[in-house]
């Protein structure tokens, strides 16, 4: 002989109760503008936007140089020189690049302003509203050396 047992299809939910002395953890927030503001340096806009160049295919950090002469290797995943300025929440920038051979340069100088407008809006919270692109070096592709046999 089999007993029928009810099961309860909507089970009261279970809710935590405080005592009414205990109190919170963390202190009641006021609204977003009187608890302070962020401020992002300079420093800050001009690294995210360095490192975005390196993300734009064709492009690369300009090989350093001195007296007209390359100084040491153009690694690709290096930084490019960035100069930015940022007034409140709208950043300026400036970055000299290297284009890689035979890359169309205002097709790779549009990809880079949209790049550097992106991370740093999204990294930053700052909107970029120029972006100024010298491009002071036209990189050849590397060939492999040849041997004479």
């Amino acid at each position: 002989m089999s007993t029928a047992v009810p099961i309860a299809t909507d089970p009261a939910p279970v809710v935590a109760r405080k005592p009414a002395d205990a109190g919170s953890a963390f202190p009641e927030l006021g609204e977003a503008a009187d608890r302070g503001s962020l401020t992002v340096a300079d420093r800050v806009v001009e690294r995210v936007a360095g490192y975005a160049v390196t993300l734009v295919d064709g492009a690369s950090a300009a090989p350093r140089r001195v007296l007209g002469v390359t100084v040491g290797g153009n690694a690709d995943d290096r930084e490019a020189s960035v100069d930015a300025r940022v007034d409140g929440q709208v950043a300026t920038v400036e970055a000299s690049v290297a284009i890689g051979w035979p890359a169309s340069v205002p097709t790779v100088a549009a990809r880079l302003r949209e790049q550097v407008r992106e991370d740093v809006e999204r990294i930053t919270g700052v909107r970029v509203a120029h972006v100024d692109i010298d491009v002071v070096s036209l990189s050849a592709p590397t060939s492999k050396r040849r041997r004479v046999q």
